[in-house]
């Protein structure tokens, strides 16, 4: 190799930019938040506000971002072939929480 050509730095963030990370940690979260949110609609008389005020507004952001993930790693991309695993996982956790919401 010359002098005045440089090997190109290792990505500092290339462990940040991977979407099955991003799944794995929003899927734990949503485990974690359905856990948290289970029993706090015990009380019938606060049920319907805690559902509204909480899981309404969570199943929403949850649901956009399972359809980001859906569509980032279901796609086929350079040199791999897309995935149906996780467009029917991603639909299946978009299912999930609102049956969780609804059942509760």
């Amino acid at each position: 190799m010359s002098d005045h050509q440089q090997v190109p730095a290792a990505d500092p963030l290339a462990r940040f930019r991977s979407w099955r990370g991003f799944l794995l940690a929003a899927i734990a979260l949503n485990a974690l938040f359905v856990w948290g949110m289970w029993g706090s609609v015990a009380d019938p008389r606060a049920a319907a506000w805690i559902k509204a005020l909480s899981w309404l507004p969570f199943n929403v952001i949850a649901t956009a971002m399972y359809l980001v993930f859906m569509a980032k790693l279901a796609r086929p991309q350079e040199g791999r072939p897309g995935s149906a695993f996780y467009a029917y996982m991603c639909l299946t956790l978009i299912a999930a929480n609102w049956l969780a919401m609804f059942i509760a």
